[in-house]
């Protein structure tokens, strides 16, 4: 396997992403938003004891059980979204190569999944996933922004003021804080007076993320 060009470091943030395999679906219905949320929830731990495959027939004492067990992650999840076709991370790595193993049982974990679900055979990402550092505090809340307009971005979305309510990303973490267990959101809310001054910090770019994302599909046909 080639090396990858963006060392992962332990202590930094990464934007961590992938799409599906000649753009194709990866998300088809709830039920496989829903797995790919759980199936993250249990990789981002250190030392998971058995796959997550095996975790989910277990009855729901045993899985106590074993969720009791999950103590230290190896990555720390700041924002995320899932798209019909794609992925979004904003991860800060606990763990020397905590993204690498954390976001590889994830991938395959899901393709897994998502191949059995839907009768299909071959890969489900389009490669590896990819990683773009971070390097500074600007860098990092613009990046939770774009990761939280994707839904917009793309008009899945239509109506700004729903953004809130898309299912399938960390915004409602942010403005319910501690309601959830995935996301660590305290980072980048203490950045702002309150959860509403950061979703106008998110509304108050939407539709300017709107038409950069326009004119670069356009170039791109």
């Amino acid at each position: 396997m080639p090396i990858r060009k963006i060392p992962l470091i332990t202590e930094e943030y990464y934007h961590v992403y992938n799409r599906g395999f000649n753009h194709q679906k990866i998300f088809n219905s709830s039920s496989d938003y829903d797995r790919a949320y759980k199936t993250i929830q249990y990789y981002q731990y250190l030392t998971p004891p058995i796959k997550f495959s095996y975790l989910n027939i277990q009855t729901p004492k045993q899985q106590k059980a074993i969720l009791s067990q999950l103590l230290q992650t190896s990555i720390n999840i700041l924002a995320y979204c899932f798209m019909p076709n794609h992925f979004h991370f904003l991860i800060k790595q606990e763990k020397d190569s905590g993204i690498l193993n954390s976001i590889s049982k994830f991938s395959n974990s899901y393709s897994h999944y998502f191949n059995t679900i839907h009768e299909k055979q071959g890969p489900v990402f389009e490669g590896r996933f990819k990683a773009v550092s971070i390097i500074s505090n600007e860098q990092l809340l613009h990046l939770s922004r774009y990761i939280h307009l994707n839904p917009y971005t793309a008009a899945i979305i239509k109506d700004l003021n729903k953004i809130k309510d898309y299912p399938y990303s960390s915004l409602k973490e942010y403005l319910s804080p501690h309601s959830f267990n995935l996301c660590s959101t305290d980072f980048i809310l203490d950045q702002f007076k309150s959860p509403q001054n950061y979703l106008s910090f998110n509304l108050d770019n939407a539709d300017y993320q709107k038409q950069l994302q326009a004119i670069k599909n356009l170039t791109l046909e």
